[in-house]
């Protein structure tokens, strides 16, 4: 495993997170789509245990698609590692889509979390394969 890799296409993944869930894309559909108040104010410590948890997972989703690129196939590179990551991105919006199918959650909202999978999964792909 390449932890220093696994550790950056993590973090890669979570900086890509703060810009698509900010003010500069989605945070206000978001918000309205996921049914929560934009003025309500996350406790701090709350949201501090939220983003490493969520570093957590990210991390583990890095070192499963590591896994996955190294012992998938042969091939190595880029273009490699883009495509096993456009693979893992569109396996996680396809759970992600049977969820809310059952939770009956908007198109809308599928759209930008899987579309932030979808984009996250590749540029970690991408990281894993050049490390």
């Amino acid at each position: 495993m390449h932890f220093l890799g696994i550790f950056l296409a993590a973090l890669a993944m979570f900086a890509i997170g703060s810009v698509w869930y900010s003010p500069l894309l989605f945070i206000k559909a978001w918000l309205r789509e996921a049914g929560m108040d934009p003025n309500q104010k996350p406790d701090s410590r709350t949201l501090l245990r939220t983003f490493g948890a969520t570093f957590v997972l990210l991390f583990i989703c890095a070192a499963v698609l590591d896994l996955v690129i190294v012992n998938w196939t042969s091939e190595e590179g880029v273009g490699h590692g883009l495509w096993v990551g456009f693979l893992g991105g569109v396996l996680a919006a396809a759970v992600t889509a049977i969820n809310y199918l059952f939770e009956k959650k908007s198109r809308t909202l599928f759209l930008i979390n899987a579309g932030y999978d979808v984009l996250g999964f590749c540029v970690m792909g991408v990281i894993l394969s050049l490390i």
